[in-house]
């Protein structure tokens, strides 16, 4: 009788060992499970005018010491992921470019092809389906935590463009720039802090009095007011106390756009000031080109060699805009650092991109963007995260509106308005399968103006010109321009056509489109252009085929 009840306990414990080694087992499954199903958290870090060079620039300091501009962001980004070599501004200006990271169109489908007005900027955004459809708000209503900081697009806080206080549609947190008329500030400017404005904050034109910001900066909290430090020091809180969920945050950083309202060069953080003194300009091909015969006559119009002096002043722009880089370089670091220390750095995608790029000395321009060519529309883009390879570069022609519904890709998210641009998230773990992709690059050309109807059933005018406006120096010239492969093919609503070959080329010196080596080429981007300037969603995204090679040794 004892041995049977020994026998019944021995069981019994056997029946309760297994049943909690179960339980252990499928909780452990379970919480594997859940750890390999979390949504990543996603930051874009954007800069505003930063050109490919600068990115991998080095300055010299008066002590006759050179220095990378930009270690951190080559370090932490570039070293632990991919670069994208041939990203595009699908229009190179800032506000249409920044709508398009947010829709994932073409400008000639959103209709946001402006810097400011009803045609883009903060007045156009805001009354395009663009602004209750993008990308913030799908990844809002799928469960993240948005977070927005910085610039948005010009004209938010102006009476003529977008003055209402109140939190856009898709934003959990908001610390954006609040500025009157076009003006950018580093010091002295206000911000959108979830609907209350703040500032100003530091004092104006801060830097030119050589005052000096803490020496805690840049890691002294809100005390220190220079615009970069103060939007990172924002975005670093989220990071460290918004709910255990994922995260999108967005941090758009000024620089190095020049101060609309001095004197038109970058106003570096005090720490930084004379840092890239000896600094000079960089000459690369095309710069203040010699010959500009065989370009099309509206860019030739007017044209003419960059003086002495402006070569000096675009000396003194460039060890500005360098100069200023170096606080944002420094907030790279910061945010890398505490998305470790958090513990969210392993499931977190680090995205750096430019708006745009910017001429310096480029076919004799000495400032602005808008135009095709590689200065001002191949701007810096990489990224870092779970599964991306390590320390590559991707020479696959990718686009800003591939963002959208590549981070819709990385968060299993549908976006709410069909995307022209397509998911890059394969490259991220094959970056050397180049594919036979084609992207374009336009200015303000429309397909028509019933995009605009919902503005005119509201009473609110469209303007009967819907051409080009471009800023700056360079010509105000409608165009239209397909990149694939080696090639780059520019159409301009005046007449006129271009043609290089980027891979014997790369300063688009030498127009090809008239060279009978390059005939079959250029018949094949003519056909090609007839439908891709109009095109919308999955007809945006069909590649080229096979492109011809040019029969070298022929003129």
């Amino acid at each position: 009788m004892l041995s049977r009840r020994k026998s019944t306990w021995r069981l019994r414990a056997l029946l309760l060992l297994a049943g909690l080694a179960a339980a252990w087992l499928a909780a452990a499954l379970g919480r594997s499970a859940e750890l390999a199903s979390a949504r990543p958290s996603i930051v874009v870090i954007q800069t505003d005018d930063q050109t490919v060079r600068m990115l991998h620039s080095s300055f010299v300091g008066p002590n006759g010491r050179k220095h990378r501009t930009m270690p951190n962001t080559i370090g932490l980004i570039a070293d632990r992921g991919v670069e994208f070599t041939n990203y595009y501004s699908s229009i190179p200006v800032c506000s249409p470019s920044r709508s398009a990271l947010l829709s994932g169109q073409y400008g000639h489908t959103s209709g946001l092809i402006r810097n400011v007005g009803v045609l883009g900027g903060a007045r156009g955004l805001s009354t395009s389906p663009v602004w209750g459809r993008n990308l913030a708000v799908a990844l809002k209503r799928a469960g993240y935590y948005t977070a927005h900081f910085g610039r948005l697009v010009n004209g938010y806080g102006n009476g003529e463009g977008y003055s209402d206080p109140k939190v856009p549609p898709g934003w959990s947190n908001w610390a954006t720039d609040w500025t009157p008329g076009i003006a950018r500030r580093f010091y002295g400017y206000k911000l959108n802090v979830n609907g209350r404005i703040v500032g100003p904050i530091g004092k104006l034109r801060y830097q030119a009095r050589r005052n000096k910001d803490p020496r805690s900066c840049p890691d002294g909290g809100l005390a220190c007011s220079y615009h970069t430090d103060q939007i990172t020091t924002r975005a670093l809180r989220v990071i460290r106390h918004a709910p255990r969920r994922p995260l999108y945050i967005q941090i758009d950083y000024e620089a190095p756009h020049g101060v609309a309202d001095g004197n038109g060069t970058s106003e570096p953080a005090s720490r930084h000031i004379g840092s890239a003194v000896r600094t000079p300009v960089p000459k690369p091909p095309g710069f203040n080109e010699f010959d500009i015969s065989d370009k099309p006559k509206a860019l030739r119009a007017g044209s003419r060699k960059l003086t002495r002096a402006e070569i000096t002043q675009l000396r003194e722009r460039w060890q500005n805009e360098l100069e200023s880089l170096r606080a944002v370089d420094e907030s790279v670091g910061r945010v890398i650092r505490t998305l470790r220390r958090t513990g969210r750095l392993r499931n977190t995608y680090v995205f750096f991109v430019a708006d745009n790029g910017a001429f310096f000395g480029e076919h004799r321009y000495s400032r602005s963007k808008f135009l095709a060519y590689e200065p001002s529309a191949n701007v810096p883009m990489m990224v870092r995260g779970p599964g991306v390879k390590r320390d590559r570069r991707s020479g696959a022609i990718v686009s800003n509106v591939d963002l959208a519904p590549t981070i819709a890709d990385l968060a299993n998210v549908r976006l709410m308005i069909p995307p022209d641009g397509r998911s890059m998230k394969r490259l991220f773990r094959y970056p050397r399968r180049i594919g036979r992709r084609a992207v374009i690059l336009e200015s303000y050309r429309l397909p028509s103006r019933a995009l605009y109807s919902h503005l005119e059933d509201e009473g609110i005018p469209v303007p009967d010109d819907l051409g080009a406006s471009a800023s700056a120096t360079v010509p105000a010239v409608n165009y239209t321009a397909i990149r694939a492969g080696r090639y780059k093919y520019i159409e301009y609503e005046r007449g006129g056509r271009e043609l290089y070959d980027l891979k014997l080329d790369p300063g688009e010196v030498s127009n090809r489109i008239h060279w009978r080596a390059y005939r079959r080429v250029a018949r094949r981007f003519e056909r090609q252009i007839k439908w891709r300037r109009f095109c919308s969603g999955a007809t945006c995204r069909k590649g080229t085929g096979r492109l011809p090679l040019p029969k070298l040794g022929r003129r």
